[in-house]
């Protein structure tokens, strides 16, 4: 090889690494915006639920929650699974899981779950957690529903 194919070469393998480079950083950067999105809009929904119950006395239901998140345009929750039905009167506050949503990404985003506790925090967590954390209190019932809630939306596909 001559110098001028060599020269050609390196200027090839410099702009292909840098463009791999490139789309992988703005891969992970997309997940950052998305999970930092996502935590925001979850945070608004947590404080419209929190001054419906301070108003109100009560949680509210599942299609006030659902018509709020279509009005505030809260496309980074998907699959918000809100859980006031299966929550009974003296559940702490601080330990009791009020919404969730499931977030898988690749790269250096791990995946975890956004949740919404009855106390009005909103935490991002790790898989691992998050998944103990739901099966814990999930009760039968809840699950059953869940599974034929799931399997009716697979079906209308």
């Amino acid at each position: 090889m001559d110098k001028r194919q060599r020269k050609l070469v390196a200027n090839i393998v410099v702009v292909v690494t840098f463009t791999v480079v490139m789309v992988a950083g703005f891969a992970n950067i997309k997940n950052i915006i998305n999970r930092s999105e996502a935590i925001r809009t979850m945070d608004l929904l947590g404080s419209e639920i929190l001054q419906y119950r301070k108003n109100n006395g009560s949680l509210p239901g599942e299609n006030y929650v659902k018509q709020f998140s279509d009005r505030i345009g809260a496309v980074r929750l998907t699959d918000l699974q809100y859980r006031a039905p299966w929550i009974e009167f003296g559940y702490d506050p601080n330990t009791t899981v009020l919404a969730y949503t499931r977030k898988n990404y690749t790269g250096f985003v791990k995946s975890g779950g956004i949740v919404l506790w009855l106390n009005g925090k909103v935490e991002w967590i790790n898989k691992k957690r998050f998944d103990q954390i739901v099966e814990a209190q999930q009760q039968q019932i809840e699950l059953q529903w869940l599974r034929e809630h799931l399997q009716k939306n697979k079906d209308s596909f």
